[in-house]
């Protein structure tokens, strides 16, 4: 799409409650997009967030979020942010989906915890024949302590992907992986993960390395984030399970008393891993740079810089860059 200039109308409602027992919050929002020239992406968009945490006993905690957003407008899928799971771009419209999570830990002893756990993903594109994804998965794994700053973690998971497509069969995966973080819960730390993971699609098997990375550090004036991840992913729209690997850096900081500056990168990929089904191979770079500054005490403005480009060497996916400009000006009334 070629330059055009974009009006958003937002609306949103958001709760919190914290007590003894039970913090959560939940957010909705929902806004109108308006284009200047491409009327056809004019749209109401809605997206939910909900995250709780909730003490069970002494000793056990339950930990509940919900992520849903769906829009008609193929661009808000580009959105870069520090992530180490990122949509891949596509022509389409009418695209939602849905990521539920629940994580049921409990302290065995000062310091082994059980972990339990289970997820699902639901994703739906407006593509005729539809290719659908549900993805499920569920957790077991024992978490050590060891010292004040370092932890072991051993993780069993198994993962189903179902394809709403009558000419994909099913896939399933086990995993098992073995990871180590180190540093408090707020402040600089790193973790590093490495396992193998077995996926099957009509009884034909393969064993697939999967590791993980990741790097914080708060300096006095900036905050620097990093990360590598590889793992099994299914995309709405490609009817294949894939191995995705992102890697990502970011840095966030403030100028002066009242702005701040910010930019982050990203380098990622997708291929197929099973004979049967689509082929999928593909690249993608992204990136972002963005700033703010308080004006007055009640009116402040923002910018955001963002490029896209995403390269398919083979398979159903696109070749597509986009770049997007976004300006804001906040008036605070009460």
């Amino acid at each position: 799409m070629s330059g055009d200039s974009i009006t958003d109308l937002r609306a949103g409602l958001v709760d919190h409650k914290s007590g003894p027992r039970t913090e959560w919050s939940a957010n909705y929002e929902a806004f109108y997009a308006r284009y200047g020239s491409n009327n056809q992406f004019d749209t109401i968009n809605h997206a939910l967030n909900f995250d709780g945490r909730y003490l069970v006993t002494r000793r056990t905690h339950l930990n509940l979020f919900e992520h849903f957003f769906y829009s008609r407008n193929p661009l808000q899928t580009g959105v870069a942010a520090p992530t180490d799971e990122t949509i891949i771009l596509t022509r389409q419209t009418n695209r939602w989906r849905s990521v539920s999570d629940a994580a049921f830990d409990t302290s065995l002893s000062r310091s082994l915890t059980l972990q339990v756990g289970a997820g699902s993903r639901i994703e739906r594109l407006d593509l005729s024949p539809s290719i659908d994804i549900n993805a499920y998965a569920g957790r077991l794994g024992i978490q050590k302590q060891v010292g004040q700053k370092d932890s072991i973690s051993s993780t069993y998971s198994y993962s189903r992907f179902d394809f709403h497509s009558e000419s994909t069969p099913n896939a399933q995966a086990h995993g098992v992986d073995l990871s180590w973080s180190h540093g408090p819960p707020a402040g600089a730390g790193c973790v590093l993960s490495a396992g193998v993971s077995r996926v099957t699609r009509e009884g034909v098997s393969q064993d697939w390395l999967m590791a993980g990375a990741a790097w914080h550090h708060p300096f006095r004036r900036l905050d620097f984030v990093s990360g590598y991840r590889r793992s099994l992913d299914a995309d709405a729209g490609v009817a294949t399970v894939t191995v995705a690997q992102n890697a990502y850096a970011g840095i966030s900081g403030t100028v002066g008393r009242a702005g701040s500056l910010g930019g982050f990168g990203e380098y990622g990929t997708r291929d197929s891993v099973l004979g049967t089904g689509d082929r999928l191979e593909l690249s993608y770079t992204g990136g972002s740079i963005r700033g703010s500054i308080a004006l007055t005490p009640r009116f402040s403005v923002s910018g955001e810089a963002r490029r896209r480009k995403q390269t398919a060497s083979a398979g159903a996916g696109e070749d597509l860059t986009v770049d997007t400009l976004f300006m804001g000006l906040v008036f605070q009334v009460f």
